[in-house]
Parts: C-alpha cells; sequence; structure tokens
C-alpha cells in the first residue's frame, strides 16, 4: 500500500479523513448518532470481564498486535460523532485515549478544526436537531510495528458526514500513521499522522434523492466493526 507524501495535520479522529484520528472532520462513527449493535471481541479479549472504559470510550484492548489495531479503530471512531463538536467532549476523549505528554498537542492540533465545524452548517444542523451523519469507518490496517508495549498501525478508511439538510453527505477517504504506547494497562496514542487517499471511483450512481437518503440509512443499520 502507498502512503502519501504529504500529510495534513490532523484534525480529531478524522477530521475528514478516516484514521487514527484525523480527529477532526473525518466522518466517523463511534459515538454518533444511530444505533450500535454489539461487535464481534478483538482477538486475545477475555470475553468473561467486563470491558474498561474511559469517557464512554473502551480502553481495554489486550497487550497484542491485534488489541493494538482494535484500540485505534475504536479511538477513531469516538472522534467521529457530533458529540465531538461540544469542546468539554474532545477533551475528556482525547484526555482518555492520548497520552500525557501528548494530549495538550493534540487538543491543540484539533480545535481549530472542531470550532470550524461547530461554526459551519454541519454545527449548525447539529444545534437545531438535525439528523446527522458523522462516522468513521474503517477498511483495514497495517502492523508496521509492534511489542508489547509500543505499536505503530497504518489504518485505511473512510469518514461519512452530512446531514439531512444543508450538508450532503458525503466520504472521505484517508490513511492514518497511529503510534502507540502502553500506559497503566492500556493502548493511548502517542502521535498521529494521517493524509487523504487513496480514494476509489465511485461506481454507484445516487438514488432519486442523491446522497441524503444515507442518513436516514446509516442510522438504521448495525456496526459490524469492534468496539463500535
Amino acid at each position: 500500500m502507498k502512503v502519501p507524501t504529504k500529510w495534513r495535520r490532523p484534525v480529531i479522529g478524522i477530521l475528514v479523513v478516516a484514521g487514527a484520528l484525523l480527529v477532526g472532520w473525518a466522518a466517523g462513527r463511534s459515538g454518533s448518532t444511530g444505533p450500535s449493535g454489539q461487535a464481534a471481541s478483538p482477538s486475545g479479549f477475555d470475553q468473561s470481564i467486563g470491558p474498561v472504559s474511559r469517557a464512554g470510550i473502551r480502553v481495554d484492548f489486550p497487550d497484542t498486535a491485534e488489541g493494538a489495531a482494535a484500540a485505534v479503530a475504536t479511538y477513531e471512531r469516538a472522534f467521529a460523532s457530533p458529540s465531538i463538536l461540544r469542546p468539554s467532549v474532545m477533551r475528556e476523549r482525547i484526555e482518555a485515549v492520548a497520552t500525557p505528554d501528548y494530549a495538550a498537542r493534540m487538543l491543540a492540533a484539533n480545535s481549530p478544526g472542531r470550532e470550524r465545524l461547530a461554526a459551519g452548517p454541519l454545527g449548525a444542523g447539529v444545534a437545531d436537531g438535525l439528523q446527522t451523519l458523522y462516522a468513521s469507518v474503517p477498511i483495514g490496517y497495517e502492523v508496521e510495528a509492534f511489542s508489547p508495549s509500543r505499536a505503530r498501525i497504518l489504518t485505511w478508511g473512510f469518514t461519512l458526514v452530512g446531514n439531512v439538510s444543508a450538508v450532503e453527505p458525503a466520504a472521505y477517504f484517508g490513511l492514518t500513521h497511529t503510534e502507540l504506547r502502553r500506559v497503566e494497562g492500556s493502548w493511548r496514542i502517542a502521535a498521529t499522522r494521517a493524509g487523504f487517499g487513496p480514494t476509489p471511483k465511485l461506481a454507484t450512481e445516487p438514488g432519486p434523492l442523491g446522497a441524503y437518503d444515507v442518513v436516514g440509512l446509516a442510522a438504521r443499520l448495525t456496526s459490524y466493526v469492534p468496539g463500535a
């Protein structure tokens, strides 16, 4: 898989991309609107023990390569949600999944993007109660480096962003490299960088409502993604 040579500054959880926290405008879904069912547990997770969470985000992934990859997908999705437009929610989620020495930098890098979204038509729609789609869909990952205490995961996926009125839903594809560190028994984000693409050609024609019917459909579906 080719990795773009130019990288955009991350904007939380996928600020328009879909990766390890393109954190910002990506279109992810983790805490997004619409129902979410119980997905398959990541390899190595003991189902007899209840999941451990911080700020509503599951963080008890095992110290295996599969556990690190599942953590990245879950964290990305946690930043792709209409609720992330609230400053307090973004801060709480960053502090829950980032290392203590990276949390402040991550918050500073993603706050401008969050503010733009909140002040724009997407944020206005959320404030008016419009049905909104903001969901991260991880497609696959590659373990670039791993040890029980550190990992680097490359993810490719897309983010869906839009609402039923002012913002026609669109998909943003992206690659994200996420550096993870094991802190107090859970994987935490120590660094992340992301870029747009590669983007496949759209091979299906829009329906009678264009892309808007995507919002209603997405709200009815149950996710297959672990940690959703």
